[in-house]
């Protein structure tokens, strides 16, 4: 007979494997099809992933994985990465440092047609180095798209090499998500909130394209 912890770990187990290991259509590796800057195609989410550039420079690299363990961003310091993703909702991982990795949770809530914008900053000494903040259409001036993402630098990593090192890296990675799932489940409502990106924060192509 198993005991309530150990179907609690089995099913903690269970929900972690789906979030590394998943490998449903709705993951797949979504081809770069987008003509315009910053504009998603009519059937595809657009999620736009920005660091602010600090004076001094930092060695931390931000890996940005979603729920297959595919890297959909690497970020550096003053850079900004575009991510194709389909509609529907997503939990990502925000990855950084190596010995060990250290894991951030947020969620993403995304319509087709439509670009989302987040904002990741680098905190020193803190236990979640990374300052997550969702940028909402409904925040900005006259409600239009952040223009500070267009002045930073377009980030082009080697996103297959970023993904292999996610797969070595894997065991460190399953045990520190584990936990931070667990935190993230029994966080208030307003935490959650202020990490998750919602389908009413994005903008449309045309919005996208406006001055």
């Amino acid at each position: 007979m198993i005991s309530p912890s150990g179907r609690a770990r089995s099913v903690a187990c269970a929900l972690l494997m789906a979030l590394l290991a998943a490998s449903s259509a709705s993951e797949a590796q979504i081809p770069k099809t987008v003509e315009a800057p910053y504009a998603a195609p009519p059937d595809q989410a657009l999620l736009i992933f920005s660091r602010p550039r600090r004076r001094q420079a930092s060695e931390v690299t931000m890996h940005i994985v979603n729920q297959a363990g595919r890297c959909i961003a690497v970020l550096d310091n003053g850079t900004q990465m575009a991510a194709p993703m389909w509609p529907g909702k997503h939990v990502l991982m925000v990855i950084t440092g190596m010995a060990p990795p250290t894991v951030q949770l947020m969620e993403a809530r995304l319509s087709a047609g439509k670009t989302y914008a987040v904002e990741l900053r680098t905190r020193v000494n803190a236990k979640n180095p990374v300052a997550i903040q969702v940028l909402r259409r409904a925040d900005q001036a006259l409600e239009a798209f952040p223009p500070a993402i267009r002045d930073q630098v377009a980030a082009e990593p080697d996103l297959r090499r970023c993904t292999e090192w996610v797969s070595w890296k894997r065991k460190k990675i399953e045990s520190r998500a584990l936990r931070v799932k667990a935190d993230w489940d029994e966080a208030s409502d307003e935490h959650r909130a202020g990490r998750t990106v919602r389908r009413s924060d994005g903008w449309t192509a045309a919005e996208v394209a406006g001055p």
